[in-house]
């Protein structure tokens, strides 16, 4: 089967290009070809908006990462994902709160299928020194990834966690610019580093906390827990729904019902150390790479019987 990945670039460290990447990749070990748009290709799989027109003949695939929903984005910014919603053969939506959001606001697509994102497992037998350092330094480690902005709650996180650390406990706090910096003892902010570094940290973690509001399907919770470390989630937006029973999730004081909203404006959440039980957590992770891409596979083989009928 050839493929054409519409609108992801490869070379891109960001959330849904990492996904393209990983998925492209497990597509190209299982046989099949990923192609240029100038090429002949069965399948058109357009990851959130089109780069490009579709070929004629071809099955347009629409994984969609998600709408704009602020209130002066909606109209705007959403244009070409509606299109693209409306005129694909088939919707990939990465969990069913942004199936929910959709069907709420533009009906129902012709087909489509909800598809968690996913990542292939590793193991490391061997950790970089610096990484080796921070696990034989503290107790317990907590950390938390993002590309921070306020819908990702860094405060929040912050907060979690001095509300349930111990003396020898520490948070690493990943990714650029974060927007909220407590000077304190044992919180550290590493910055960007390399998907290798951070599936270390991963390894070495505790706890991973993810208290975003209203968030997908974040890359960064499944990397963690692909790593075998629970999540400290919410119960608003999508991250419960691949978090399930391998952590914690804190429910939500204001309910959200799919209206538009500015998403950077979080409410207020409320932290009681006593809820929280923290002992060693085992985790089941089902979103292999290889799973995930058969699940794609068996969409793409639908479409294309549906057509050839």
């Amino acid at each position: 089967m050839k493929i054409h990945f519409s609108n992801v670039n490869f070379s891109s460290s960001s959330g849904p290009n990492t996904f393209g990447s990983r998925l492209a990749n497990e597509l190209t070990k299982k046989g099949h070809q990923i192609v240029n748009q100038n090429e002949i290709y069965e399948i058109f799989l357009c990851f959130i908006e089109p780069a490009s027109k579709p070929r004629e003949g071809s099955k347009f695939i629409h994984r969609l990462d998600g709408i704009w929903f602020k209130p002066e984005e909606y109209h705007t910014h959403n244009k070409y994902i509606k299109w693209s919603y409306e005129n694909a053969d088939h919707v990939i939506w990465q969990s069913n709160f942004d199936k929910q959001m959709t069907l709420k606001h533009w009906g129902s697509p012709k087909k489509g299928s909800i598809i968690h994102n996913g990542i292939n497992v590793r193991k490391f037998n061997q950790l970089h020194p610096d990484v080796e350092k921070i696990k034989n330094s503290f107790d317990r480690i907590f950390v938390c990834s993002a590309s921070w902005h306020r819908q990702k709650r860094l405060k929040e996180n912050i907060l979690l966690y001095k509300s349930i650390k111990k003396e020898k406990d520490a948070l690493l706090v990943l990714g650029k610019n974060p927007d909220y910096i407590e000077k304190e003892d044992n919180i550290f902010y590493l910055g960007h580093l390399s998907h290798e570094i951070c599936l270390q940290i991963y390894s070495i973690a505790n706890w991973f906390l993810h208290l975003a509001w209203l968030d997908h399907c974040p890359n960064v919770v499944i990397e963690a827990m692909s790593q075998g470390c629970p999540i400290i989630c919410t119960d608003m937006g999508g991250t419960k729904e691949i978090v399930k029973n391998n952590g914690i999730i804190i429910q939500e004081n204001n309910p959200y019902n799919f209206e538009l909203t500015d998403y950077d404006k979080p409410y207020s959440l409320d932290f009681n150390p006593s809820m929280f039980t923290l002992d060693k957590k085992d985790v089941l992770f089902d979103l292999n790479i290889e799973h995930i891409s058969n699940q794609y596979i068996e969409v793409f083989n639908e479409d294309l019987r549906v057509s050839a009928k």
